[in-house]
């Protein structure tokens, strides 16, 4: 009874803070001089700086404030933005990008090559964030604008996916920024962490960090606004309640809902007048993290366990709808996918054989379970979970956290859930995104790579593939990694999730695109009632 009110709290607190966003968002979609639209996120937007970004809140906030040197297309390609064109030494070591000369900041500040130097050395100072793609392979004096319209890199030693991260190097406007620094904050951490400072579609209107945010239309962009009637203002409203967002859309107040919630909740809303369903395929997916370096999922047949505890079809069919996931790589990444790993298969009997071969056969063995509070499906899963594990002889310990409560726990490994419930994407359209920040012993310490794997032989292959330029040899050890991951199974690959929206039939453009929350970058959309 407790539970439910404290819920029933929640939801009334978030439906009032949402509808005193959106007072006047009916009228907005209907008035011909502005379009404001409501979009819900599960989660709060930690950051709002490109150096520090690492969930889809963050990257949705610099994909519409900023412009990076390159950008995704639908299909994966890495297209010309910032960058007209670019060169490529035959040694694969320097880059140079030529840079249009069209583009200013939201202040009118021209972006002049200068700045993406100073944004790509502040990014190596601040080493947060996606620092971990290019610290040891870009010195920051190895960064240089021969001229404004010349930007240029050399890397310490060969790196295949370099051009695939090159849309996370943003342009930040450096005169703006370091007028607003502190002698103990060098690189303007504070300013850039509430304030919009770049070149993008839409420039910071208000921002609660625990709460909201609004974004509006940056009327000078230098794409143009030719693809229809523009979104002017964007108000994103923070909750994870789907009660709450059924409320917004049934009001007509919705624009566009998070991806993460309810069966039930995506089915009312399609259902609702001027409503429909976007669903897509997504490149990631929906992953149990089992922390390999502490009990009981320090040991390999206690994760394998769990594996066939598993109750795929039920994630898959019922609770979180998708298809198999066969190990840590998506199908969308075709030529790299090994397509001779198996998916997860639930066997009871073959859950408790295993457990007999781990060094905790015999013993009363308890496994903590974490998972982004009031996201209904991951509670469901945790219950399912819960059910299964019990038959063979593991207590389940449910412990719902905020999520950037998770992010705090995964910075050690001592602090990591056992197991923890997440979503996981390519950061960047490279399937070296999937493993490096998951896997690799560098990149440990962030909600990404909850397994704490650290293993050798697999960071060994990630350096390879990364080092290797011929790519049928870069394929070969991409599937070489995904058979001893799924012989390690340092996850649970539940479910590869259709990607589902609720949103007004009046919003058009959605297109998916292989990179976290590119596909979320409004200045793709349009709003047209007309054809409704």
């Amino acid at each position: 009874m407790k539970a439910y009110s404290k819920t029933s709290r929640i939801a009334a607190l978030a439906l009032g803070t949402g509808m005193a966003l959106l007072m006047s968002s009916a009228a907005a979609f209907s008035a011909d001089d502005k379009v404001s639209i409501a979009v819900n996120t599960m989660q709060i937007f930690s950051s709002l700086d490109p150096a520090k970004v690492t969930d889809y809140t963050g990257y949705m906030a610099i994909v519409n404030m900023y412009d990076g040197l390159t950008t995704v297309s639908p299909s994966g390609e890495i297209v010309p933005h910032l960058a007209k064109s670019w060169d490529i030494s035959s040694d694969g070591l320097s880059y140079t990008f030529h840079l249009r000369n069209d583009v200013k900041f939201q202040d009118g500040t021209p972006v002049k090559a200068s700045d993406l130097v100073w944004s790509v050395q502040r990014l190596l100072g601040i080493n947060k964030g996606p620092s971990n793609l290019i610290v040891g392979l870009i010195k920051p004096e190895n960064v240089a604008a021969p001229d404004d319209v010349t930007f240029s890199v050399k890397l310490d030693r060969q790196f295949s996916p370099f051009m695939s991260i090159t849309p996370l190097f943003m342009a930040l406007n450096q005169k703006l920024i370091e007028g607003n620094t502190q002698a103990e904050d060098k690189w303007g951490e504070a300013y850039v962490g509430e304030h919009s400072a770049g070149s993008g579609p839409y420039k910071l209107a208000s921002y609660n960090r625990s709460a909201d945010m609004v974004i509006a239309r940056n009327a000078d962009y230098f794409r143009g606004w030719t693809r229809g009637k523009p979104i002017d203002e964007v108000r994103f409203v923070q909750t994870s309640d789907d009660a709450t967002v059924k409320a917004l859309a049934e009001k007509g107040e919705l624009g566009l809902s998070s991806h993460g919630l309810g069966n039930d909740t995506y089915e009312a809303i399609g259902k609702m007048p001027g409503y429909k369903l976007i669903q897509t395929r997504t490149a990631g997916g929906f992953v149990i993290k089992l922390n390999t370096k502490v009990a009981p999922t320090d040991d390999v047949h206690v994760r394998r366990a769990i594996a066939y505890a598993t109750d795929y079809k039920t994630i898959q069919d019922v609770i979180y709808p998708g298809t198999d996931m066969t190990g840590p790589l998506s199908t969308a990444f075709k030529d790299a996918h090994n397509d001779g790993v198996e998916p997860g298969v639930f066997d009871l009997e073959k859950a408790k054989d295993e457990l007999a071969k781990s060094k905790y056969a015999g013993q009363n063995i308890t496994l903590v379970n974490s998972y982004v509070a009031s996201l209904a499906f991951e509670a469901e899963v945790a219950l399912l979970m819960q059910a299964n594990l019990e038959q063979i002889g593991i207590t389940l310990d449910i412990k719902p956290e905020p999520w950037n409560r998770i992010v705090e726990l995964s910075s050690k490994p001592e602090t990591t859930p056992a197991s923890t419930q997440v979503n996981i994407s390519p950061s960047y359209p490279s399937p070296d995104s999937m493993f490096y920040n998951q896997y690799h012993s560098r990149a440990s310490g962030t909600w990404m790579s909850m397994e704490w794997l650290q293993n050798p032989e697999i960071d060994a292959l990630i350096d390879k593939a990364r080092g290797e330029t011929d790519i049928s040899a870069q394929t070969a050890i991409y599937k070489e990694m995904q058979a001893k991951l799924a012989e390690l199974q340092p996850d649970v690959w539940a479910v590869s999730p259709n990607r589902r929206y609720g949103a007004s039939k009046c919003l058009k453009g959605y297109e998916f695109i292989p990179m976290q929350s590119w596909d979320l970058n409004f200045s793709n959309f349009h709003w047209d009632c007309k054809a409704n």
